[in-house]
């Protein structure tokens, strides 16, 4: 089938609720197998940042999915990944999807508006765009993301109820120029000045244990009396550790990387009175964004912007989360809600990576 044909096919797919009760029939057949005997959904996934252990899992667990009897015979992933977080990669890159007359894009945005280009020539083409993992803004975008926002403010909460007399904190954000980061932070930093917190530095944790645990070491030579630390999205294991070398005893810790040594660096150290709240979005939510965009390619109808709540490691469920037969930096949150990806499942595509 060439381009324009499936551009006029795809218009008549994704129509209004009325108009599918309407052509039920019509639709029921289209979704039996992407519209003729044999022909496959085509859907595109454009990953910036490759390499990144968060969104590899999030990629393995899209392709778990994707593997699935119900999906495998319908979808054909078409997966382009590219380098450091460049949303002009990622534009230029969606660019060659539309191109390439895919039935769908999905995207984790690598900017809050840098693929706009390519959203307007997908939105010219009937390309339904779809951002998997992160907010993007543009009307014509779905979302389908965790609720980053409040995964910043949960934790904030969190540390201004656990901090003793002392409310001297430090804050690490994660990369600045990423929609999530630069969206998260500012609210995070207004819960804890209004709860009574004072920031006594700053820094980052580059989404990375090592650099949350070489930062934190250098705060700690000029501020070793701090109270709590806040780092967004990353930590949870490094942090610890930077106290551990420094003779330090233990203050509350937000993390969030979702790694594997953050649950198990909880459980080893919550005798030794280490308290941690680890909030992290499953990376599976790339999978969530794969289902919803097929129901969308066969006529069924999806709520325009989904957000979901983060997952939260603390001492009451590390041991839970902690997986003694996998490294430090195996990443948790491999399945998400509904979906019931299996370890096994995963892991098919994940050592494959």
């Amino acid at each position: 089938m060439n381009t324009n044909a499936k551009r006029a096919k795809r218009g008549l797919r994704i129509v209004a609720l009325a108009a599918v009760v309407a052509v039920g029939a019509t639709l029921a057949a289209c979704s039996s197998g992407g519209g003729n005997a044999g022909e496959k959904f085509v859907i595109g996934f454009e990953q910036p940042l490759g390499g990144q252990a968060w969104r590899e899992t999030g990629l393995s667990a899209l392709q778990a999915l994707a593997a699935r009897p119900e999906y495998k015979d319908i979808v054909e992933l078409k997966i382009v990944r590219t380098s450091d977080n460049d949303a002009a990669q990622q534009n230029s890159a969606m660019q060659d999807l539309v191109a390439a007359g895919v039935d769908a894009i999905l995207f984790d945005p690598a900017s809050g508006t840098g693929a706009d280009a390519a959203v307007a020539q997908a939105k010219a083409a009937n390309i339904p765009v779809i951002a998997a993992g992160g907010p993007y803004e543009n009307d014509y975008v779905y979302i389908v993301s965790t609720d980053w926002a409040n995964a910043g403010t949960v934790g904030a909460n969190w540390l201004l109820d656990n901090l003793g007399d002392n409310k001297n904190v430090v804050v690490l954000e994660g990369i600045a120029g990423v929609p999530l980061n630069d969206l998260s932070m500012p609210g995070v930093e207004k819960v804890l000045t209004e709860g009574g917190a004072t920031i006594v530095a700053n820094g980052t944790n580059a989404w990375n244990e090592a650099d949350a645990q070489k930062n934190m070491a250098a705060i700690l030579q000029s501020n070793p009396g701090v109270g709590g630390v806040y780092s967004f999205l990353t930590g949870g294991q490094g942090i610890p550790q930077a106290f551990v070398d420094a003779g330090l005893p233990f203050v509350p810790v937000v993390g969030g990387s979702g790694y594997n040594g953050e649950a198990c660096t909880l459980a080893k150290y919550a005798d030794q009175g280490l308290k941690g709240d680890m909030v992290f979005g499953q990376p599976a939510i790339y999978a969530k964004a794969l289902e919803q965009t097929v129901k969308l390619l066969q006529g069924g109808t999806i709520e325009k912007a989904q957000y979901f709540p983060p997952l939260e490691i603390t001492v009451a469920n590390a041991a839970d989360f902690c997986l003694k037969d996998q490294p430090d930096n195996f990443q948790l949150g491999y399945d998400f809600p509904g979906l019931n990806i299996t370890l096994e499942e995963f892991l098919k595509f994940h050592k494959a990576s």
